[in-house]
């Protein structure tokens, strides 16, 4: 990824999502680190499996789909999609090269970390290298369960899945449970995500409209009855680890 557009931007607020595993003493020690920052727009490759890459990148607005490519005319696999607060390629940092393309679908605004610093910090403070660690195993925990809906559960339930994850992971980053939540994501992006073809997903969006779960339209999910979807999606939270939870352990 070439950086450009370089501005400065206050890090002193830390963002809602999965990157509230940290501390407010700990993001007092890495938001330093991320002066940088950049903008893309929807479609934007942001790197290239076997890039050489020495820096992460924090969301902090938008989404960022993880994405392996099925051959030069066949469309692409999302693998894991990534929400604001949550950092996108942290695996990076001791990999250095990844084995899928990383791509914008919305307009996204990402923190940029570079690796020296990065490593300069944890070499000295244990448990944020732990929770850093923690953060990349949650991402490994959605992997799983992806493998799993997207292998074993039907196409309904499948997409009823699919949306309650969304919904649970905009909640973090909102702070607070919404009714109605921006979706930018096409069809044709729920399918790449749920292995569905786009005349499937077309199908049981309009069975979960009908059976008044929720509805897709004019870029808004609307959730009319939470509880159903989840129903329908066979939804269990417990592999998304949220920082609430692990606090009231």
């Amino acid at each position: 990824m070439t950086i450009k557009d370089t501005f400065y931007h206050d890090m002193a607020v830390k963002p809602s999502g999965m990157v509230d595993h940290l501390s407010g003493a700990q993001w007092a020690k890495l938001a330093p680190l991320m002066t940088q920052h950049e903008r893309f727009t929807p479609g934007t490759v942001i790197s290239r499996r076997g890039d050489f890459l020495d820096h992460s990148l924090l969301l902090l607005d938008g989404l960022i789909a993880r994405s392996v490519p099925r051959g030069q005319r066949a469309r692409s696999t999302f693998v894991a999609l990534q929400f604001p607060g949550e950092f996108v390629d942290l695996h990076a940092f001791p990999l250095k090269q990844l084995d899928h393309d990383v791509i914008s679908l919305t307009d996204t605004h990402v923190a940029i970390i570079s690796h020296e610093p990065l490593r300069e910090l944890l070499n000295g403070d244990v448990d944020m290298a732990r929770k850093l660690w923690l953060m990349t195993l949650v991402d490994a925990s959605i992997h799983r369960h992806w493998v799993m809906r997207n292998s074993a559960m039907r196409a309904l339930a499948r997409v009823a899945n699919f949306l309650s994850e969304f919904d649970a992971r905009m909640t973090a980053a909102y702070g607070m449970e919404r009714q109605s939540l921006p979706f930018s994501l096409r069809q044709t992006d729920i399918a790449d995500a749920t292995g569905l073809t786009s005349v499937h997903v077309s199908r049981t969006l309009r069975e979960l409209r009908e059976h008044g779960c929720c509805a897709v339209t004019g870029g808004k999910l609307l959730i009319h009855d939470r509880a159903g979807l989840h129903k329908v999606g066979q939804f269990e939270p417990a592999y998304l680890y949220m920082p609430q939870a692990e606090a009231a352990l």
